[in-house]
């Protein structure tokens, strides 16, 4: 039978193991990998007072971290230390010698005067006040919450701080996870915060998805929005997510465990975002929930049915997050119904057998990180050329796109899609099909150029075109207005041959503000 080693005995044994001589070990080999690294730069960054809060920031097993932590410990670039009941990993010099060398964090960041950490974009501070009521069941946590914002006039980071209950605005983001960072085109009210050295909140701070980027904006009270720098209005997705959990939500939780607390309602929060992160299948279930406006969980069992539904409709993830954010989750069943029912009705005619061929030819794939924008005109201008258009050739509209993409007959039109979906493409027998709602001639054209350009750039098998303002859906944007309009051309025949904005979008078969973009994009 075996013997039950007692929990104290474990943890005397593990300092032993942390404190005896060192060894000769190389640190070049045991920073060689990435675990090693992050923890190393974790501890430098955030200070965590026992291994047990280290985990937490890292948001992994702490048998898994006290086994790096050896490795860190014998190679000289990290000391446990004992201190009352806790152990506390420490960053040695030569560590911290390490973690500047290798820019495991970025010099002139900014740093919490008291913890010594470097914030990358947010900081916590538990230290001002009574962090906990004087009731132990109350999860309250007075502090202060600063996220780090570059303006376009400064060449200096400012604080936008806010003084709030920490463990509350932590659940809230945690509730709306999924939402914030993958319903596109949907402003989230993150928080509302102050100025350093100003005395009242007076901006909210906006979070935006746009695609595989994230923008941040501060709207106002009663004043004119904060013009951010570069720095601070986009950034990726992953790499804002993991700054709310690393600098925000992983430290939070930490402190809750400092303070004698786990197993909290944010605990649970935190744990189920973490595991869901790291199943696929269930990463992809509640980023499309996101997208759809819903909290992916606790969902009754014919809106999961739904959601299951659209994952097979439209395997591609980008895809179907825009479509889900189109469409939102009141006209989910709508929306696959029509995409269905239409595509099953015009399944022949409005196959495009050629688009499979030229995409080939135009190279899709190319420069994946071209601005939208910048892909979407270069496609235009390559499908034209091997399409043999000339500059100033209209290509005729629906019936003309048709032809040229090979339709046995000018496509057939379908009534009003649901929500803000206006197209869709899907594939059969090897040819990609467009069904486009109708809203008249010019419209109806340029949404069915917006679907080319789609499948042209990504080749998914399912994808929507819809009224929204993302990545994807820019890139369709700029390929219809220049495959239907080139620029060459309009600046020509209004600079040189003085013809009106009309008469342009007459001959080209677009609306007017389509040439007027054109010109005005001419300038750029």
């Amino acid at each position: 039978m075996s013997k039950t080693i007692p929990a104290s005995a474990m943890r005397d044994r593990l300092l032993a193991r942390l404190q005896a001589p060192r060894k000769s070990e190389d640190w070049v080999r045991v920073l060689g990998i990435p675990g090693h690294r992050e923890l190393l730069a974790l501890i430098a960054r955030h200070r965590p007072l026992s291994i047990g809060a280290l985990a937490e920031l890292a948001g992994r097993a702490q048998p898994n971290v006290s086994r790096a932590l050896n490795a860190l410990v014998s190679a000289g670039l990290v000391e446990v230390v004992s201190d009352g009941r806790r152990s506390v990993p420490k960053i040695t010099d030569v560590g911290t010698d390490k973690v500047r060398e290798l820019g495991l964090i970025e010099p002139g960041k900014n740093r919490d005067a008291d913890s010594g950490r470097t914030a990358e974009l947010f900081s916590i501070d538990t230290t001002e006040g009574n962090c906990y009521a004087e009731n132990q069941e109350n999860d309250v946590v007075d502090g202060l919450l600063t996220c780090w914002l570059w303006l376009s006039s400064s060449e200096e980071r400012v604080a936008a701080q806010t003084k709030t209950d920490l463990d509350a605005l932590g659940r809230r983001v945690l509730e709306n996870w999924w939402r914030i960072l993958y319903r596109r085109d949907a402003p989230f009210r993150l928080w509302d915060f102050t100025l350093e050295d100003q005395s009242r909140p007076n901006y909210a701070l906006l979070a935006t998805v746009t695609g595989s980027r994230l923008k941040l904006s501060a709207r106002g009270d009663g004043k004119p929005a904060l013009d951010l720098g570069v720095a601070s209005r986009t950034s990726q997705i992953d790499a804002f997510e993991e700054l709310l959990l690393v600098e925000f939500l992983r430290p939070l939780a930490a402190h809750h465990r400092l303070q004698g607390r786990s197993a909290r309602p944010f605990h649970a929060l935190l744990a189920r975002i973490e595991d869901s992160r790291d199943q696929p299948a269930e990463r992809a279930f509640c980023r499309t929930a996101g997208a759809l406006g819903l909290t992916a969980y606790d969902l009754e069992d014919a809106r999961a049915i739904e959601i299951r539904d659209l994952l097979k409709l439209i395997p591609d993830e980008d895809a179907r997050l825009d479509f889900g954010s189109a469409v939102l989750a009141d006209s989910l069943a709508e929306g696959q119904l029509w995409t269905r029912e239409q595509f099953k009705r015009f399944q022949q005619r409005n196959a495009m057998p050629i688009l499979a061929g030229l995409r080939a030819r135009c190279g899709g794939d190319a420069n994946p990180a071209m601005r939208s924008y910048r892909k979407g005109y270069d496609l235009a201008r390559s499908a034209r050329i091997a399409l043999q258009l000339a500059e100033d050739q209209p290509v005729g509209g629906v019936e003309g796109l048709s032809k040229l993409f090979g339709a046995d007959d000018s496509i057939g039109l379908s009534p009003k899609a649901p929500g803000a979906l206006r197209a869709f493409q899907g594939f059969d027998d090897g040819r990609p099909t467009i069904i486009v709602e109708d809203e008249g001639p010019q419209s109806s054209a340029f949404i069915l150029a917006r679907g080319i350009g789609d499948f042209l750039a990504f080749g998914s098998r399912t994808a929507c075109v819809a009224d929204l303002y993302t990545d994807r859906q820019a890139v369709g944007r700029a390929f219809a207005a220049e495959f239907m309009a080139p620029i060459g051309a309009v600046v020509r025949m209004v600079e040189e041959e003085d013809q009106p904005v009309t008469r342009i979008a007459e001959h080209f078969g677009v609306m007017p503000v389509v040439v007027q973009h054109q010109y005005e994009n001419s300038t750029h």
